[in-house]
């Protein structure tokens, strides 16, 4: 089975009254033959926490 990574990243954002505010996300990579074999490129997914280890995604029908 295929392994990535999680990784973090912030920025700061300033809004159009000057205040400030730091935004933080995670990011991971879905392995090429995984997104290739459910037709992923371009579709919209949404995550469920299924327990303390596992994450389910399930592709929309927008």
């Amino acid at each position: 089975m295929p392994k990535t990574t999680v990784t973090k990243t912030s920025s700061t954002i300033t809004n159009s009254d000057g205040e400030e505010r730091t935004v933080e996300q995670y990011r991971t990579t879905v392995p090429k033959g995984i997104a290739e074999a459910m037709g992923l490129e371009g579709e919209r997914v949404e995550w469920e926490v299924k327990s303390g280890n596992k994450l389910e995604i399930t592709i929309l029908d927008d």
